[in-house]
């Protein structure tokens, strides 16, 4: 068996459109009744999909697995039965919820007309020119041809057991489940490193224990996609005839059972979009150990990575207050390792960000939109050392390093170039952990000057879990800094690296846009 793992919306058509030297659709030429469609598609899709739907935008080079080729026709997540196309429901769910624990976010930030208008336009970038030289999308030419299908009916969940996961386990084994899954459902079964999708791309099954659910979570999801498998992937699909709906709903908490704990909870638990703020009842917390913290309500976020991480981190807890001056926010996440400043070229550190959009608007979810700018605020584990005054160096690294020193301060400028010119990421003495900057997408972030540098915070690794606490006045006058009023909601997003898994730049766990709300 092999649950969700690409990122995208994926089909499989039924209906043969002809050679492969079919068109895709050109997106300039769009039907005027696609306008909106396009224009959602364009600020929130196209980065990742390519604005012809092939897969192939800006961001895909960071992505894995890569994004969908709409045009390839191909759809994973669907209700209808294998070998046919998806229903619009289909589309508009997968939109909505998106693509959990891959870079397919949820976009049900974005107005429902938004997301139902975009679906036509995903359909439309499908189109494929026909033998007799006719422009169909590939829904309109199963429409034509009487091939598209209805949902299948999922019969009601029967009671949780243990005979029916006992039987659940029996099928596991007998459908040699375990030879992609593994015996654990671990996602290591022997034929695990052979797998490839239909593009002939490495696919690695999913890991029941920790993996997030593509599909969805909820028994039904899993319940369909073991029905009608996951088009273009090695999850073939199972029909009533091979595998009845009592013994699929068998299978399905059989697989449930294999959750861990933490992964069950990020299942059930997730932000529904809103990060109150409420108003400090006394002094300001500023310090992620202050005990005032317990007393404010923390908020679930889930997180989804960029590329397969080892150990994937499924989401932060996240706490705000303010006293009508002053905004303090709270992250808290596991992380095993305590990973700081970077001495050695094979060591990366562990950091956390802020990502709020400056026009009120949700822009693209990659670093905004040139008309969508974002101001960023990241705390970096490595600039906490230099704060706290313990930032190792390469003495420190290499304990037999033989270590050259220039005392005169005069010739300082020789040899450290970008402090001297007053680069914030190469300066010593910093008064702050915190990195201010700006971007309007991708390649463009740029730190504010030093005299701009407003954010504070502190960050805390104890136990195995980060804490750290961002601290900023709720406005000034820099038209670069997000302006936060009571009352009014400010989109935020947020993002953690794990030095551990060699997360750096684009590699990375993030979080949908959330909406920041300070108390009046």
């Amino acid at each position: 068996m092999h649950f969700a793992r690409c990122v995208r919306l994926l089909a499989v058509s039924a209906v043969s459109l002809g050679p492969p030297d079919t068109a895709a659709a050109d997106a300039t030429a769009a039907p005027p009744g696609l306008a909106a469609g396009k224009a959602v598609y364009d600020q929130h899709c196209a980065a990742c999909h390519g604005d012809t739907g092939d897969g192939n935008g800006p961001a895909a080079v960071w992505l894995y697995p890569k994004p969908r080729n709409f045009s390839a026709g191909l759809y994973k997540i669907q209700s209808t039965p294998a070998g046919s196309l998806p229903s619009d429901e289909d589309l508009y769910r997968s939109i909505t919820r998106g693509l959990g624990g891959s870079s397919m976010p949820a976009f049900d930030y974005l107005s429902e007309a938004d997301r139902r208008a975009v679906v036509p336009y995903v359909k439309y970038l499908t189109a494929v020119v026909t033998p007799d030289g006719q422009r169909l999308n590939r829904f309109e030419a199963a429409q034509a041809a009487g091939a598209q299908a209805a949902p299948i009916t999922v019969p009601p969940e029967p009671p949780l057991t243990f005979d029916s996961i006992t039987r659940g386990r029996e099928l596991y084994v007998r459908l040699q489940c375990a030879s992609s899954h593994g015996s654990t459902g671990a996602g290591d079964g022997p034929s695990a490193p052979t797998l490839v999708d239909s593009f002939g791309i490495p696919i690695p099954p999913r890991d029941f224990n920790s993996d997030a659910f593509r599909g969805g979570a909820t028994g039904a999801d899993l319940y369909t996609r073991i029905a009608v498998g996951l088009g273009g992937t090695p999850m073939v699909a199972y029909p009533d005839e091979v595998l009845p709906p009592d013994e699929r709903w068998s299978l399905v908490h059989y697989v449930q059972s294999l959750r861990r704990k933490e992964a069950q909870i990020g299942d059930i638990l997730a932000s529904d979009g809103r990060l109150p703020a409420p108003r400090a009842e006394g002094p300001l917390p500023r310090d992620p150990l202050d005990p005032a913290w317990e007393r404010i309500e923390s908020v679930w976020v889930p997180l989804s990575p960029l590329w397969p991480e080892p150990y994937p981190l499924p989401g932060v807890a996240v706490r705000a207050v303010h006293d009508r001056q002053t905004l303090a926010l709270l992250l808290q996440w596991r992380d095993e390792t305590f990973e700081g400043a970077p001495v050695r070229v094979q060591d990366f550190q562990d950091a956390a960000a802020l990502q709020f959009s400056l026009t009120g608007r949700t822009p693209f979810i990659g670093m905004g939109d040139p008309e969508n700018p974002v101001n960023v605020w990241q705390w970096k584990a490595g600039w906490q050392q230099d704060v706290d005054g313990d930032r190792p160096d390469v003495d420190r690294a290499y304990a037999s390093l033989h270590v050259d020193v220039y005392p005169e301060p005069t010739q300082h400028g020789l040899y450290r170039t970008a402090a001297a010119a007053g680069n914030l990421l190469s300066a010593q003495g910093l008064k702050s952990p915190i990195e201010d900057a700006n971007a309007t997408g991708f390649g463009t972030i740029a730190t504010q000057p030093p005299a701009s540098q407003n954010v504070h915070g502190r960050g805390v690794w104890r136990d195995g879990f980060w804490s750290v606490v961002f601290v900023r006045e709720l406005r000034n006058t820099d038209p670069n800094d997000v302006q936060l009023t009571p009352g009014r909601p400010v989109p935020l997003a947020l993002a953690i690296w794990n030095g551990a898994q060699r997360d750096r730049n684009g590699r990375k766990v993030f979080s949908n846009w959330q909406q920041l709300l300070l108390a009046e």
